[in-house]
């Protein structure tokens, strides 16, 4: 889905992101290239340039638009396979370690890694069912003490839990016009950028988060809010100085325990 991996680009690009490449099947290397002509395209039909790829990069995302044949799955082992840097897992990767395709908890000894999943896809990775809300804090520590990476449980809230203990953090930025098909691409892309920059994985998520919800704000499209609003904005969210944020709490809220509805 070229789509999904094009978001995921121009939202590292947005949030600062120096230079980006995207490892793509080559049948969309022409979508890619007119969608995001400030990215460098990689072919995953070229393996030794994929690991030059990997090799020679600050941080990775990997699953938006991915696919879950053999090609992509050869893709994650790879990736996975040694010590690397910071790695946001979403979507189809996420679903491939459900399969077993990959260890997460010793990928997560190798290098900083950090989950963005759905509730349908964090059910998948612990066995379970898809519910959504209630339980949301308990089911991302449950995944950090299993896989022993940072969570992103994206939903009503989203959560972030990290390694070693600690509060679980509450996004009070998102609302449901972010619940729209391509927004986790979207925030894929903020997060590496923000790993790639130097921030630990739950620090990442964290702010990946509170500039997304950010950006939304700021476009003022209510429900009508697409993927690409968010990206348009995200910039501004950046810049904006926080005396100057006269509209806006606190950008996260601490429980010890799950929120009402």
């Amino acid at each position: 889905m070229a789509g999904a991996v094009v978001l995921a680009a121009r939202a590292a690009l947005a949030t600062g992101a120096g230079y980006v490449r995207v490892c793509s099947r080559e049948a969309n290397r022409l979508v890619v290239q007119a969608a995001v002509p400030e990215a460098t395209f990689v072919s995953l039909e070229e393996p030794d340039a994929v690991d030059a790829a990997l090799a020679n990069s600050d941080a990775v995302a990997i699953g938006p638009g991915l696919g879950t044949d053999d090609l992509a799955r050869g893709l994650l082992q790879r990736a996975l396979s040694d010590d690397g840097p910071g790695t946001v897992l979403d979507a189809d990767a996420l679903n491939l370690a459900a399969e077993g395709t990959v260890a997460l908890a010793e990928a997560a000894q190798r290098r900083p890694l950090l989950l963005t999943p759905h509730p349908g896809e964090m059910g998948r990775l612990l066995g379970e069912g898809s519910g959504q809300g209630t339980g949301a804090i308990q089911r991302a520590r449950t995944a950090v003490d299993r896989f022993g990476a940072a969570v992103l449980l994206k939903g009503a809230p989203s959560v972030v839990a990290a390694p070693g203990g600690g509060p679980v953090l509450i996004d009070s930025q998102g609302s449901s016009d972010l619940a729209s098909a391509g927004m986790g691409d979207t925030l894929s892309g903020v997060c590496a950028a923000l790993m790639a920059a130097g921030l630990e994985p739950a620090t990442a998520g964290a702010v990946g988060l509170y500039l997304a919800g950010r950006a939304a704000v700021i476009a003022g499209r209510g429900a009508g809010l697409t993927p690409s609003d968010v990206l348009r904005w995200i910039p501004d969210a950046l810049r904006e100085p926080g005396e100057e944020r006269s509209d806006l709490d606190l950008p996260f809220v601490i429980f010890d325990a799950d929120p009402a509805r």
